[in-house]
């Protein structure tokens, strides 16, 4: 049940075990310490360390024991082999949950599973729940709680469930720039007690949470795992990406978190049938979980292209027909209407409409009417590169385009997306970057490809049309 689990993203106060005394020592304990204290953590907080009196402005304990209140939530920072006094320390003292930081454990090697294992079974019998070991434990801005200060701040809706806390932190900060804010993010690394379904079960009822992403090398309980994952599906988008699919990553995973990776086939039918939203890298999972935030689903596959340049033109209509979109030929009609305006030398209103239409604001803003207006397309996917600037001479006509598809955007009856190129010349990347932020602003869709946007909008159809069956 949430409740269960509630006290572990709203804690009251916390202990880090094992603060190192120098505060520029920023690894561990200290990075935990300094990243609560950026984020204005406004619960009690206790460096625990037996050679220090005071780190970083605030008192420093030398046990549990010294400790003037019991804490909510313990982070671990000690060596693995002194862990399982810190286990008995917490449950005499009524610690609710311990974030074990501390690796050496499964991911080890046998000596560290025996330890693990001895671990789990000294929580279970005190009560005391582990998050890890070998990992970052949790951030929730709401809360004011966090494992890196170059997070964010400022809360969102997405959840995300990662066994791999270096992912957790660069998805994070990957998707700062394109207005990606996340409710939870839970880095559980051994899951040797808390595993990716209590998560999963934990984040389908949380109210902050609208959109859930899982990175996973391999799941403790593959049914249990399997009934989380489809319970989640069948209320909020789940993105899923399995590390350790190939024979390499298997064996990569077995030393990062212990973990034995599932069959690759085995995978793509359990994502298949529980309704998740399959991706193949973090950069995919981004895509899909802005998809999801700022695209409504559209009613069909049929997509409208417009922009400038041939080349561009005939790579988009390849990758959204290799994603399973389709880009039809437009009507007799629907030509003539365009070619009334959106004419010129080598320019094409049969579908990609490509014309040099982009560069005058009124215009583009009709033709982008016209064809979304004509019952002909679902979506329109808007082709916008930066370079286009130095091949007319006018630095800010790409500028002027953009605005002008952001305020067309917001009139239009169905979806439109954003296919931006990072640029290939560097005085455009202010540009880009600018660009994108007005996106973000306007709940538009920006992507660097036309194939990293096709990918993300069939998967999220796909999604769509299993949640309705």
């Amino acid at each position: 049940m949430m409740s269960d689990l509630e006290f572990l993203f709203h804690p009251k106060s916390i202990a880090i075990v094992g603060t190192p005394r120098d505060p520029k020592d920023t690894a561990g304990g200290a990075g935990f310490l300094n990243a609560l204290i950026t984020f204005g953590y406004k619960g009690d907080i206790y460096p625990v360390n037996p050679k220090a009196r005071e780190i970083m402005g605030l008192k420093c304990y030398s046990d549990l024991a010294s400790l003037p209140r019991t804490p909510d939530y313990v982070i671990s920072c000690i060596p693995a082999s002194l862990t399982p006094q810190l286990v008995r320390d917490c449950i005499a003292k009524g610690v609710k949950a311990i974030s074990m930081y501390t690796a050496g454990f499964s991911e080890a090697g046998d000596e560290g599973a025996k330890l693990e294992q001895e671990l789990v079974g000294l929580a279970r019998e005190g009560g005391v729940r582990l998050v890890g070991p070998n990992c970052m434990g949790i951030y929730c801005p709401s809360t004011g709680l966090s494992y890196q200060s170059g997070q964010s701040k400022e809360a969102g809706c997405v959840g995300f469930v990662c066994q791999s806390g270096g992912n957790s932190n660069l998805v994070a900060l990957m998707g700062l720039d394109r207005g990606i804010r996340f409710s939870k993010i839970i880095s559980y690394g051994n899951a040797a007690d808390l595993n990716e379904a209590d998560f999963l079960e934990y984040l389908t009822q949380d109210v902050e949470t609208r959109v859930i992403a899982v990175y996973i090398e391999g799941p403790k309980d593959g049914p249990r795992f399997f009934r989380a994952l489809a319970t989640a599906a069948s209320t909020k988008p789940v993105i899923a990406l399995k590390g350790g699919r190939t024979k390499a990553g298997t064996r990569a995973a077995g030393s990062h978190t212990g973990s034995l990776a599932t069959a690759e086939e085995r995978w793509d039918a359990l994502c298949q049938q529980a309704g998740a939203v399959q991706v193949y890298s973090l950069e995919e999972m981004l895509d899909l979980i802005e998809t999801a935030l700022y695209m409504k689903p559209p009613q069909g596959r049929r997509v409208g292209i417009i922009g400038w340049g041939g080349g561009a033109s005939v790579t988009s209509t390849d990758a959204c027909e290799s994603a399973g979109l389709s880009v039809p030929t437009f009507s007799s009609e629907l030509r003539q209407e365009l070619a009334r305006f959106a004419f010129g030398p080598g320019s094409s209103v049969s579908n990609p409409v490509d014309s040099a239409v982009v560069t005058n604001p009124s215009l583009f803003s009709k033709a982008m009417r016209i064809m979304a207006s004509s019952n002909e397309v679902d979506l329109l996917l808007v082709h916008l590169p930066l370079d286009i600037s130095h091949i007319v001479g006018d630095s800010d006509i790409w500028k002027v385009a953009g605005e002008t598809v952001l305020e067309t955007s917001q009139s239009l009856d169905i979806p439109m997306v954003v296919v931006q190129p990072h640029t290939a010349h560097p005085g455009n990347s202010a540009g880009f970057y600018a660009l994108q932020q007005r996106c973000v602003e306007t709940s538009l869709p920006l992507y660097s490809s036309a194939g990293q946007a096709a990918c993300a909008i069939s998967r999220y159809i796909q999604y769509h049309l299993w949640r309705s069956r």
